[in-house]
């Protein structure tokens, strides 16, 4: 006896012997899972684009220490006339009353800016407040009054500006302001906790939306058992567990773990129903404690396997240095595993404890509709497994276009594919996009011996001309502290170093600040237009190329940051890791099948699998579906979750092998017997997954969408193209069985 063998022999006795302690123990980890929960938290930011020990995020964070350390909430106002006496009045009065919050270093609006250029005095008078407007240097009006009916303002804070979003909330609206006239908020800190309160909601969502999706499956499809809604009791005892897990070792929630959760729900309701059909098969022809002991042993290793090669598929995407692939992969490996023990010794347990039956067709009426469709999908392998090679030439024909049109398809990692479009923050940020260009600029941190050295500041002056005369249209603007001296000294850089010392000596302090972080380090802003992921990428490339083209002065060095680098950076990333993710998961899969059966046939579940994540390729790129972050680990999530359906048609077809001699016979039986429950299982996994479609974030919305048809398709290849693998694979086998008898 093997020790697999042994131990599912164990668990059966264990069940059998004492049901009432295994579920009372089972009642007890919920409890312990309920208390766990509490250490719960969620993740958004730029903590979700890379690690933080990688080179990216580590210069990114020496960016936020050196030149974003005070936070800014940008104030988004909209008005018929921003020059208005009574607005100015009003936001004079909202900066007072902003100003006292605790943690707020400054509020600035248009209302603050004129007086500043009236000494001090707001003007009462049309002309006055003209007249002040106009002494502000150009660009500074472009920035506060981009157009004839908005005026922009920012409030710096210090500490976690979240914080402050509630009570600067509260101000807002309490703040008396002319008929017409509004104040929004946005920023990155604003979409950072917009974002967190969405995702919190959306966890709600999806789960509910895929046990609700999950309880119309189960009663429309699962009427050949007696309690069809059973399956639902032990994913929600596995989901609970998960989340025990998760807030025991205090790992947090991000969009890719919140995507995981019906992706798991799915898997889970699949395992209880393939449990669930067996124990229903047993029963027909043997006592409750006999029927038992055979579905845990019988059907616990081969979905065992399943869920192994669904984890291998799941696992690769730890390779890559993306955590919103990493907390997916977490969430749905920790998920699943959770899922498999609840029905593992749950259903079986709860089973003997309400002598559970099953359900027997009424005599006279003939072959049931599951029977039926046994019968049909027997009828179509037989035909299959005896024409097999032309049908699997033309399935991977189609499957080899998808994978060479595949490169072609777009990258988007940019926050148009995270967030819901309708998000407040990122309203206001397309709307502040669209009169300014992007809120998202290229920084780039500059080292030097001396970052205020003439030489130096002469390198930025020269840069600057090259990167506009390389991408004219796509730069809007170039600030650093070489321009910020031009504009002290008359739009010139001084001649000589004592001259520039006098000109920086001039400069207010904290306008240096936005710029020299110290001695040796400043930083060199780009601002651009709205930019797609795959241009974002182009253009650090190109600037970061280019950096010695100028002629800088000796120990000049410059390196890319902010969200721009993030975004940039992790397209790169995709772009490098997903073939590798795609084709790790078949060499793991197909050598975890070699390890497990040892047979010739037991590649066969890799065909299908290709198929899938081929087929999957053509519908992006004929409905125009970008890879987003998640979608990018599709061909390894896809082989991981299709190998299931695959690998149980396997087992079903081995275990028939036995008893039939003859191959196709073993086929059709195989089919026939296991078609039917596969279906349903695969249909209400695709219902839980369908859950993701509810999803107002469109990165889960769109992975929803491609995991609905990779299980349709995956359907498919388990009981359409398996017969006719396995028919030319069971030949080669009896083929080399034969020559081996031969020989001896």
């Amino acid at each position: 006896m093997s020790l697999i063998t042994a131990f599912y022999e164990r668990v059966a006795d264990l069940v059998i012997a004492r049901p009432a302690q295994v579920l009372l123990v089972m009642a007890l980890l919920l409890l312990a899972s309920f208390v766990a929960m509490g250490n719960l938290s969620m993740e958004s930011g730029a903590s979700i684009y890379l690690s933080p020990d990688d080179p990216s995020m580590i210069w990114y964070q020496s960016y936020l220490k050196n030149f974003a350390d005070e936070k800014t909430i940008v104030l988004y106002i909209s008005g018929s006339d921003p020059l208005d006496y009574a607005v100015l009045h009003d936001l004079s009065i909202f900066e007072e009353e902003a100003g006292r919050i605790p943690g707020v270093v400054s509020v600035t609006t248009i209302a603050r800016a004129i007086k500043q250029a009236n000494g001090g005095i707001l003007p009462t008078t049309k002309s006055g407040i003209h007249a002040a407007f106009e002494r502000l240097p150009e660009n500074y009006q472009k920035q506060l009054v981009p157009d004839s009916i908005h005026t922009l303002g920012t409030i710096t804070a210090k500490g976690d500006p979240t914080s402050l979003l509630d009570p600067i909330g509260l101000v807002i609206s309490s703040t008396t302001l002319p008929p017409g006239v509004t104040i929004e908020m946005s920023g990155s800190d604003a979409f950072d906790e917009q974002m967190l309160s969405e995702m919190t909601g959306q966890i709600v969502i999806l789960i509910l939306g895929a046990f609700f999706f999950m309880f119309i499956a189960l009663f429309v499809m699962f009427g050949s058992v007696r309690y069809r809604l059973l399956p639902l009791l032990f994913v929600m005892a596995g989901l609970i567990y998960l989340f025990g897990v998760l807030g025991a070792l205090r790992v947090p929630l991000n969009i890719g773990a919140i995507g995981a959760f019906p992706v798991l729900l799915g898997l889970g309701i699949d395992y209880a129903v393939q449990f669930q059909s067996r124990l229903n098969d047993e029963l027909l022809i043997s006592p409750l404690q006999e029927a038992v002991r055979t579905t845990i042993c019988n059907t616990g290793y081969p979905v065992l396997n399943a869920m192994i090669a669904t984890a291998m598929g799941f696992v690769v995407l730890f390779i890559t240095p993306l955590p919103i692939l990493t907390g997916f992969t977490k969430t749905a490996i920790i998920g699943i595993i959770c899922a498999y023990g609840a029905t593992l010794f749950g259903f079986p347990a709860l089973a003997l404890l309400i002598s559970y039956k099953a359900k027997i067709p009424v005599p006279g009426k003939g072959p049931d509709l599951f029977a039926r469709y046994n019968n049909l999908l027997s009828g179509l392998a037989g035909k299959i497994a005896k024409a097999p090679f032309v049908f699997i030439v033309l399935v991977l024909m189609v499957a080899g276009i998808g994978m060479i049109i595949d490169d072609q398809i777009a990258i988007d990692t940019t926050e148009n594919s995270m967030v819901p479009p309708d998000m407040p923050a990122k309203v206001v940020m397309d709307k502040i996009t669209t009169m300014l260009g992007s809120q998202m600029p290229v920084d780039l941190i500059i080292t030097a011996p001396d970052i205020t050295s003439l030489e130096t500041l002469q390198w930025m002056d020269r840069y600057e001309k090259f990167i506009i005369d390389v991408y004219p249209e796509k730069i809007i603007g170039v600030s650093s502290i070489a321009s910020l001296v031009k504009e002290y000294n008359g739009n010139t850089l001084p001649e000589s170093q004592t001259r520039l010392n006098g000109v920086l000596a001039g400069i207010p302090a904290d306008e240096k600040r936005n710029y020299v972080a110290d001695r040796i380090t400043g930083l060199f802003e780009i601002q651009t237009v709205d930019l797609s992921a795959e241009e974002m990428s182009t253009m650090r490339s190109v600037l970061l190329a280019h950096i010695d083209w100028p002629q800088p002065p000796p120990g000049l060095s410059a390196h890319s940051s902010g969200m721009f680098e993030l975004n940039a950076i992790t397209l790169d990333d995709i772009v490098v890791y997903k073939p590798i993710m795609t084709n790790l998961a078949f060499i793991m899969i197909f050598l975890f099948l070699l390890l497990a059966y040892r047979r010739i046939v037991s590649v066969a579940p890799l065909i299908p699998i290709i198929c899938v994540v081929g087929w999957n390729a053509v519908v992006m790129w004929v409905f125009s579906i970008d890879y987003t972050f998640i979608t990018a680990s599709l061909g390894a999530i896809t082989i991981g979750v299709s190998s299931e359906y695959t690998i149980l048609m396997m087992e079903r077809y081995l275990e028939e092998r036995k008893t039939s001699p003859d191959l196709h016979s073993a086929i059709q039986n195989s089919v026939q017997k296991i078609g039917a429950s596969i279906t349903v299982s695969a249909l209400v996994t695709a219902f839980g997954f369908s859950a993701l479609l509810l999803s107002s974030f469109p990165i889960i919305s769109n992975f929803g969408i491609m995991t609905v048809i990779a299980v349709i398709f995956s359907l498919v290849g388990a009981i359409v193209i398996m017969p006719a693998i396995l028919s030319i694979l069971g030949s080669v086998e009896e083929y080399v069985e034969r020559w081996r008898t031969g020989r001896e």
